[in-house]
């Protein structure tokens, strides 16, 4: 079986950085929580990278964007070849279309 080789943007880890400071405000164990099991699933994608939906708001003709939830994140990537992309992590009280 083919493995991948994931990659963050410097967008998406400063999203996430971001997102897990906000809560560390008002909890370590949630904001360390959320950090952990967001990794590991994008980890995961090493093996099964078309696990995950295409993301109706980035996907095109030419590139299909993937993307999963978790709690409130949502997280979009991008394979390629042998690569899976993480591209961002955002709230999901954010609409895509405007943080494009």
């Amino acid at each position: 079986m083919k493995e991948y080789e994931v990659i963050w943007s410097k967008r998406a880890m400063e999203s996430l950085d971001f997102y897990c400071d906000i809560i560390a405000g008002d909890s370590l164990f949630y904001s360390d929580l959320v950090r952990k099991e967001i990794i590991e699933t994008t980890d995961k994608l090493s093996k099964n990278p078309f696990k995950f939906q295409v993301d109706e708001y980035y996907s095109d003709s030419t590139l299909e964007v993937r993307r999963f939830f978790r709690w409130s994140y949502r997280v979009v990537y991008l394979v390629k070849e042998s690569r899976v992309m993480i591209l961002n992590v955002f709230h999901t009280s954010k609409h895509p279309t405007t943080i494009k």
